[in-house]
C-alpha cells in the first residue's frame, strides 16, 4: 500500500510541474527526459508553495486534497493548452540514447542504493526532515511558534521550505513519517539532472557519442554522489545544482536563439532556487545578470528588456515575500558575516590570498573532486580560444560568476577561523555549479563525431517551431 501513496504523491507533484512547464513554453519541442526534469524541479516548487500558502487556512486531509486538485488541474490545464505528447519522443532512436538510457538506468539505481543503504546527513535530518516531520504532524503545515522559539535556532529557521514542505507532502499521503521512504526524493533529484543534462546537450548541438561524456564525469566526481551536500545525502545543496543547470541551459537557449520562451523558463526555474536555498538567490542574480548582460550586448529592444524583468520578477517575489515573513516572525538570527562596506573590506583585506590558496586547496582535493575542477579551467579556456557557437560566454560566465560571489563572502566571515568557515562549507558551495561545469566539459571536448540524425531531427524541429512561433512579448 505504501508503494501505491508514495506513487500518488509523486504523481500529483509531476501533473502541477508537466502543466507548468508546458504554459511556460509553448510550442517548443522537448525530450522525455527534459520534460521530466522540469516536471519534478517546478511540481517540487508548486507543491510547496501551495502547502506553504493555503497551510494558513487549511489542514490535514481538507489541504491534501486541495492541493491534489490544483495539481492534476494545472497539469490538465498545460496539456490541454499544448499537447504536448505530439512534440516529443519517449523512446530512444539510436544507439546512442540507448546507451545513455542504459547508463542513466545504472547511475539512477547507483543514487537509490547509496540513499536508501544510508541515514540522512545532518541538513537533511535536522533542517529539513524534522520540519517535514513537524509539519506532517501539524496536518501537513508548520506551527508558527516553531520560527520564533530560540530553543530550534539548530533547525536554521530562516531556510526557506521547498525541500522539508515536500518532504511533507510524502508523509501526508503515506498517512506517517518514515525516514526511509522520504529519500526517493533525492534520486528523482538525480534522474532530473540526467534528463536535463540530456537536454543541454541536444540545445548545444553535442554530437553522437559525446553525449556520454557528462552523465560519465558525474560518477568520477566522488561529492556528488556521497558525502556532505551530495545526490544521497539529504541536503538542498544538490537539488539547488539541477535547479541551476537547468536555469543555465534556458539561459544558454535564449542568448543563442533570442526565444523569450527561453527566459521565461529560466526566470521561473530561478525562482525555484529562491525557495529551496538561501544561496538560491544569489544564483538567481546571476541568472538575471547575464541575461542582462546578453540584452545590453546585443543592444536589445524595450520589450525584450520589459520581458527580462517579467522574468526576474517570481524569484524577487519569493526572495521579498520570504524576507518579509522572516522578520515578521522575529526569527533568532544566526550572523555568520560581518557588514559588507568599504569599512570591512579594508580592515579584511589581508584575509585575501589565504582565502584564494585555501579555495585552491579545495579545488584540488580529489577526494572530493577527482579531476573535474582542473577539467573545468582547461575548458573554460579552450571555449574562449575556441569561440565557435553563438553564446559560448555564457557557460564560462554562469560558473564564474557564482563561485566570485561565493568565494569572496569568506573575506566577510565572523568565524573564529575564517579558514575552517571556508573548509567547512565551500565544497556545498561549489556543488551549486558543479553540473553546469559538467555540462560544459561535456560540450566542450575537443574530439568531434558526426551529428545523429536524432539530433538533426531536434535542431530541425527547433527551428521549425521558432520560424513558425516567433517571439512573443510576456
Amino acid at each position: 500500500m505504501d508503494i501505491v501513496l508514495i506513487t500518488i504523491a509523486l504523481l500529483s507533484i509531476f501533473s502541477a510541474g508537466l502543466g507548468i512547464s508546458l504554459l511556460l513554453a509553448t510550442n517548443r519541442p522537448k525530450g522525455g527526459a527534459e520534460l521530466f526534469g522540469l516536471s519534478f524541479l517546478f511540481g517540487s516548487a508548486v507543491v510547496s508553495l501551495f502547502l506553504f500558502i493555503l497551510g494558513f487556512l487549511l489542514s490535514g486531509s481538507v489541504l491534501r486534497w486541495s492541493v491534489t486538485f490544483l495539481c492534476v488541474a494545472i497539469g490538465m490545464i498545460g496539456i490541454n493548452r499544448s499537447k504536448p505528447f505530439k512534440t516529443f519522443q519517449i523512446w530512444p532512436e539510436d544507439s546512442v540514447e540507448k546507451c545513455l538510457l542504459a547508463l542513466s538506468v545504472f547511475q539512477i539505481s547507483l543514487v537509490s542504493w547509496l540513499s536508501f543503504g544510508r541515514v540522512l546527513g545532518w541538513d537533511g535530518l535536522f533542517n529539513f526532515e524534522s520540519k517535514a516531520r513537524l509539519a506532517f504532524l501539524n496536518g501537513g503545515v508548520l506551527p508558527m511558534e516553531m520560527f520564533s522559539d530560540p530553543s530550534r535556532s539548530w533547525t536554521l529557521q530562516s531556510y526557506p521550505l521547498m525541500l522539508p514542505l515536500t518532504e511533507s507532502w510524502l508523509y501526508l499521503w503515506l498517512g506517517r513519517e518514515d525516514q526511509q521512504l522520504v529519500k526517493i526524493l533525492f534520486p528523482m533529484f538525480f534522474a532530473s539532472a540526467l534528463g536535463l543534462l540530456n537536454g543541454g546537450n541536444r540545445l548545444l548541438g553535442v554530437s553522437s557519442w559525446k553525449r556520454l561524456v557528462a552523465p560519465l564525469l558525474i560518477l568520477t566526481v566522488p561529492l556528488l554522489l556521497i558525502g556532505e551536500g551530495s545526490a544521497s545525502s539529504g541536503y538542498a545543496d544538490f537539488p539547488l545544482a539541477v535547479v541551476y543547470l537547468a536555469a543555465v541551459i534556458y539561459l544558454l537557449d535564449f542568448w543563442r536563439n533570442g526565444d523569450l520562451a527561453a527566459l521565461r523558463l529560466a526566470g521561473a526555474i530561478a525562482a525555484c532556487g529562491c525557495w529551496l536555498k538561501q544561496e538560491g538567490a544569489v544564483l538567481w542574480f546571476c541568472v538575471t545578470a547575464i541575461a542582462a548582460i546578453f540584452l545590453i550586448t546585443k543592444t536589445a529592444k524595450r520589450r525584450e528588456w520589459v520581458a527580462l524583468v517579467k522574468a526576474s520578477l517570481p524569484g524577487l517575489l519569493i526572495v521579498a515575500v520570504w524576507q518579509l515573513f522572516v522578520r515578521f516572525m522575529s526569527l533568532p538570527e544566526i550572523k555568520q558575516f560581518s557588514s559588507v562596506n568599504p569599512n570591512s573590506l579594508q580592515n579584511n583585506l589581508w584575509r585575501v590570498p589565504v582565502v584564494v590558496r585555501a579555495e585552491l586547496l579545495q579545488l584540488a582535493n580529489w577526494q572530493y573532486w577527482g579531476l573535474m575542477w582542473l577539467l573545468v579551467a582547461a575548458t573554460i579556456v579552450l571555449s574562449i580560444w575556441r569561440r565557435e557557437s553563438k553564446g559560448f560566454f555564457v557557460l564560462p560566465l554562469a560558473i564564474l560568476l557564482p563561485f566570485s560571489i561565493y568565494s569572496s563572502v569568506y573575506i566577510f566571515s565572523i568565524w573564529p577561523s575564517f579558514v575552517t568557515h571556508l573548509e567547512s562549507s565551500f565544497p556545498r558551495l561549489l556543488i551549486h555549479i558543479s553540473l553546469t561545469a559538467v555540462l560544459m566539459v561535456g560540450a566542450e571536448t575537443p574530439f568531434r563525431c558526426q551529428t545523429s540524425n536524432a539530433n538533426k531531427q531536434h535542431l530541425k524541429k527547433t527551428m521549425d517551431c521558432l520560424t513558425e512561433a516567433p517571439n512573443q512579448p510576456f
